[in-house]
């Protein structure tokens, strides 16, 4: 039988907070899903434009789609790299940038696949979403703005934390260094 001996922080942990470094919130796990998701739907989109799509629409269009796919996969990879590295920015501003990321691809990129392919639903009742097209970049520049002036935490925030972290364990080490020397004069 095989025991595994694995350090009490490990074993002790709130899932709902992120104060171990090894796991992250239920919500940056999520957005880093979904930015997976995200990207994956691009290359099948991409793909789907290059291979499918270059038959039935024009160049203009395929153009235009083609725009449609960067923009989403630019946004899901930043949805994933924000997520992972959740901890270097304040969480309630990062949660909206997210968000905003999100709603531009929905907005965005949808509304460019839409516009793209209303030839082939022979409705031209999408023209009306080229107006709404803008609304989905202001959501993306948006969500880049915050991250720039607000998303940081303060250096003394985030040093704070691993300055307290580095000192609790040496205490601790100490302690035990001090408690275990006790124990050995007390049993001479």
């Amino acid at each position: 039988m095989v025991k595994i001996n694995l350090p009490k922080s490990l074993v002790t942990f709130n899932l709902f907070t992120s104060s171990h470094p090894l796991f992250m919130k239920h919500t940056h796990r999520i957005y880093t899903r979904l930015g997976f998701l995200l990207a994956a739907f691009a290359v099948i989109l991409g793909a789907f434009g290059s291979h499918i799509l270059k038959e039935m629409i024009g160049e203009a269009e395929l153009n235009t789609f083609d725009i449609g796919v960067r923009y989403q996969m630019y946004h899901a990879l930043a949805i994933i790299i924000l997520s992972l590295s959740h901890r270097k920015f304040e969480e309630t501003k990062l949660d909206v940038s997210l968000g905003l990321f999100i709603a531009g691809i929905m907005i965005f990129s949808g509304s460019l696949y839409l516009l793209a392919t209303r030839n082939i639903w022979g409705d031209d009742s999408y023209r009306i979403l080229g107006a709404i097209t803008p609304l989905g970049g202001i959501c993306f520049i948006s969500g880049w703005l915050l991250l720039f002036f607000k998303g940081f935490l303060p250096d003394d925030a985030a040093l704070g934390t691993e300055v307290a972290s580095s000192e609790s364990k040496s205490k601790r080490k100490h302690r035990r260094h001090h408690r275990s020397s006790s124990e050995d004069k007390m049993s001479e």
